[in-house]
């Protein structure tokens, strides 16, 4: 193993003069020696310390990241390319600004708190935990905390970066309208957080066309995927008595598209279909899926940036502004008035 006073011999400088170096304080040191002292730390294969290095920081370098909900059902949360690519695009802004990403996961009911105070985090992302939960994590931790896709109250004080879900949702459901879409389903697994508020876009555009029985037109299908699909068994009589299915998630819309094609319904020219997110796999999907995409780097890298200002106790503005979505046509979608 490598050792700094190994270095310093080789450079001919002082243990404390690389140990400067390695830790970014070269206010001090001229620019030939930390060169000439990074050349030796590159030759000789040098791999610092993590733990010393956060001793010397005065700071763990850790950023937890805690996730609420660990299974859709059956399946593990990780397997939704949603989920994926945020976690993905978190751990890659974390790394950007110096620290490391610890992953907090819900297994049992009480675990997310154990898991998250027992930590000495920096600072902490939150997503999909209850508000409950987030005040008692932002009063209990002690360091500043940040959530992603969660409608919190402004007493609360708690940041959180958010996506325009009713105004997305609202422009998809234009979309359908104008294209002779008159007959069409919301379907989500739950009316709370972001899927509430596209449920309020797509009620809105329902409203301005004048469109009947509106609220029956929002379907909460079951979250469990064996439930799902005895759930559409059961409705597939109604669905074929509609023009399009409209879905809170990408993963929803591709599973029930191939739902319908499994059983001989085609889509679009039987059933059109439109998603939310603009996952990878709505361009692999065949038809390609017509979706709103919102953007997950984006989300990730403005949630980071906040919680790094929070770190160095800088200003930041209470209510963040969301970040806008846009609607991607593809294939899913049949236009009826021609």
């Amino acid at each position: 193993m490598i050792r700094i006073k190994d270095i310093a011999d080789r450079a001919g400088v002082s243990p404390t003069t690389v140990s400067n170096v390695i830790h970014g304080k070269t206010g001090r040191v001229s620019k030939a020696t930390v060169e000439k002292i990074n050349r030796i730390l590159k030759e000789m294969e040098y791999v610092p310390s993590i733990s010393a290095r956060m001793l010397a920081n005065n700071s763990s370098g850790l950023i937890g990241v805690a996730l609420g909900f660990m299974k859709k059902g059956n399946a593990s949360s990780f397997e939704d390319p949603f989920v994926s690519a945020m976690l993905g695009n978190l751990e890659y802004q974390i790394r950007e600004h110096g620290y490391y990403m610890m992953l907090v996961a819900r297994h049992e009911q009480d675990d997310i708190m154990q898991q998250a105070l027992g930590w000495n985090f920096d600072g902490m992302i939150a997503m999909a935990l209850k508000e409950k939960e987030i005040a008692e994590l932002s009063e209990r931790l002690g360091k500043p905390l940040v959530t992603i896709d969660q409608y919190l109250p402004p007493e609360l004080g708690v940041r959180s970066i958010t996506m325009d879900d009713r105004g997305g949702a609202y422009q998809m459901s234009q979309y359908l309208i104008g294209k002779g879409h008159k007959k069409f389903l919301f379907l989500s697994d739950c009316d709370l957080g972001v899927d509430h508020y596209r449920w309020l876009g797509v009620r809105q555009a329902m409203e301005e066309a004048g469109i009947e029985d509106i609220e029956s037109r929002h379907i909460v299908i079951p979250w469990n995927p064996e439930q799902r699909e005895k759930a559409y068994e059961e409705m597939l009589p109604f669905f074929k008595k509609q023009t399009a299915l409209f879905f809170s998630s990408d993963y929803y819309a591709l599973e029930a598209s191939n739902f319908l094609q499994n059983r001989g319904i085609k889509v679009p020219e039987e059933i059109s279909i439109a998603g939310f997110d603009d996952v990878t796999y709505a361009t692999l999907a065949r038809p390609k899926l017509t979706t709103v995409h919102q953007m997950v780097d984006g989300k990730a890298r403005r949630a980071i940036e906040v919680l790094m200002h929070l770190i160095q106790d800088e200003p930041v503005q209470k209510d963040i502004p969301p970040l806008p979505t846009t609607l991607v046509e593809r294939e899913s979608v049949r236009d009826l008035t021609k």
